[in-house]
């Protein structure tokens, strides 16, 4: 988890760990703001707390802290203000044991419409994923892996989507999709599509075209770019036609399940 200035939601976050069916856990919790999480830590034995002076180097860094200290068989990622349903570590951990050469998995998302708590869209809801099939989800889906296969993360724009992309790619193309548990991601007023003008979005994304920020095979490297078109079309005619309608309705009315 790498935190940054929401330590309330951060709380809730752990919460929802210690709700899991499974209790074979630990939580790394990686400050980027300076701020003192040992509370988390006192509060459940499980939970760890990254010592760092380090300030606002962003989440890949933070992200990376936390994987340089995980003992773990399997890593996942908790963003701060988000939570998991209550059998997410116990599928996890069942199909790694099933499925004993899988390098990665990942979980359906479902959107959290903040404060009311309703879901605004699930996506993911199918088997397996390949990176033309998360290009069409038009949202993040976070891989799980093995500790020794998980790749660091690499700072700059839409990084949670890339380092999904990346772990395809070295899984071989496809990953399983965990089923009967979701990764549950809140929207809220400093989401990124709430805050950026299109535009800059827009010109984002191209960038991450002319330069991919991983390594990766042909076919993936192809089918990422290919993500990144779908997601700039998107994204331009959000702009020109979302009117009132906030970005993932807009995309929810376009886009099959």
């Amino acid at each position: 988890m790498a935190a940054y200035q929401r330590p309330r939601f951060a709380a809730m976050a752990l919460e929802s760990l210690k709700r899991q069916s499974l209790r074979d856990w630990e939580l790394i919790v990686s400050p980027d703001d300076g701020e003192d999480y040992s509370g988390l830590a006192r509060s459940d034995p499980r939970v760890k707390v990254v010592r760092s002076g380090e300030v606002r180097t962003g989440p890949a860094h933070a992200r990376n802290r936390a994987l340089a200290m995980a003992s773990g068989l399997l890593v996942a990622v908790l963003d701060d203000d988000d939570y998991l349903e209550p059998a997410f570590v116990a599928q996890a951990v069942c199909h790694f044991k099933k499925f004993t050469h899988a390098k990665f998995a990942t979980a359906s998302t479902k959107y959290i419409q903040d404060p009311l708590g309703s879901v605004v869209r699930h996506i993911g809801q199918f088997a397996g994923m390949g990176i033309d099939r998360f290009g069409c989800q038009f949202g993040t889906m976070h891989a799980v892996g093995r500790r020794e296969a998980y790749p660091p993360w690499k700072p700059g724009f839409a990084e949670d989507v890339m380092h999904t992309c990346k772990c395809i790619d070295l899984a071989g193309g496809e990953i399983a999709v965990l089923q009967g548990a979701s990764y549950m991601l809140r929207l809220h007023s400093s989401s990124l599509c709430a805050v950026a003008r299109c535009e800059d979005v827009s010109r984002s994304y191209k960038d991450l075209l002319a330069q991919l920020p991983y390594e990766m095979s042909g076919a993936g490297a192809l089918q990422t770019r290919a993500l990144l078109r779908r997601r700039i079309e998107m994204n331009e005619a959000f702009s020109r036609h979302g009117g009132e309608l906030q970005y993932h309705p807009f995309v929810q009315a376009r886009t099959v399940p």
